[in-house]
């Protein structure tokens, strides 16, 4: 077993057709094929159902694609701590946060440590809460920032706490109001985040425990595209935020709701130390240093 065949079936997995793979790897589809059914061999097990219109990867394939990848990434962190080692001062670092998270404190945070380190390749990617979790604990992510199954998991460690919060902009009619009653959102144009997200569960968790249907909502697949609403004016919204922490957006105005929403807690999440990188750990440095400042 090597390490192409292993990037091959991790492809295959993602792509669910060995035409789409082999054109990803610059491989011939009857090469790929082999190369899988060499592997399947080798394991003794069948790893793929090739039957229908996509390739679906079967119960055993799952774990070893899992397997896989843990591998494949333990040796690209291998290949980054042996050229930071040697003084080149490169490498790469993949963060997976909420979009929420990316919206409103990761920037400066990226911006000041891409300025000090140019040639650490920065992949942000703006993910569902399930999603980080899962791609944490496979190692396709150096560094994420959500909402753990297990909070007193060791590779969880807590950054700040923050619940729904009422976001208008400033010449809303509620915004000079320090608290907003929930039954005023009965006539509210509500932007929220899609249904796939766990911030939309929650939000109307909160309404329909409030008995509020507000009049209308709309869906939007990015937090920023809900913000720009909320700035042109189009709508309120209800987002998760750290009151204490969303200065700098002038024209908006972020408040707390009443009855008081549950208080989520968000941790910073790293994988297995194999799966670590001086440049995740000085990341997740800055990232502790930034939330362990009062709010």
């Amino acid at each position: 077993m090597d390490l192409r065949r292993l990037r091959y079936i991790v492809r295959l997995a993602e792509e669910r057709s060995f035409t789409r793979a082999a054109q990803s790897l610059s491989v011939s589809q009857p090469t790929l094929s082999q190369q899988v059914r060499d592997i399947e061999l080798e394991l003794d097990v069948i790893l793929f159902s090739r039957g229908g219109r996509r390739v679906e990867t079967t119960e055993v394939g799952a774990i070893v694609v899992d397997h896989a990848r843990l591998v494949l990434s333990a040796v690209r962190t291998l290949k980054e701590a042996v050229l930071e080692h040697r003084g080149l001062k490169r490498g790469r670092l993949h963060i997976g946060v909420t979009q929420t998270f990316n919206a409103l404190y990761l920037p400066p945070i990226l911006t000041a440590f891409a300025r000090e380190y140019p040639a650490i390749d920065l992949e942000v990617s703006e993910l569902s809460n399930d999603e980080i979790v899962a791609q944490i604990a496979v190692g396709q992510l150096h560094l994420g920032v959500g909402i753990p199954a297990d909070i007193d998991n060791e590779h969880a460690d807590p950054l700040y706490r923050d619940k729904l919060v009422f976001v208008c902009h400033a010449r809303h009619r509620l915004s000079g109001l320090p608290t907003v009653p929930v039954d005023q959102l009965r006539s509210e144009s509500l932007a929220l985040l899609a249904d796939k997200y766990q911030t939309r569960a929650a939000v109307e968790a909160y309404l329909n425990a409030a008995g509020v249907t507000p009049n209308r909502v709309t869906s939007f697949n990015t937090f920023a595209a809900i913000l720009q609403s909320v700035s042109l004016r189009g709508h309120s919204a209800i987002v998760p935020a750290d009151l204490g922490r969303v200065d700098g957006l002038s024209d908006l105005r972020f408040i707390a709701l009443d009855p008081a929403p549950a208080e989520r807690v968000i941790c910073l999440l790293s994988g297995s130390i194999g799966c670590r990188t001086p440049a995740s750990d000085e990341m997740a440095r800055r990232i502790r240093a930034v939330f362990a400042k009062p709010s």
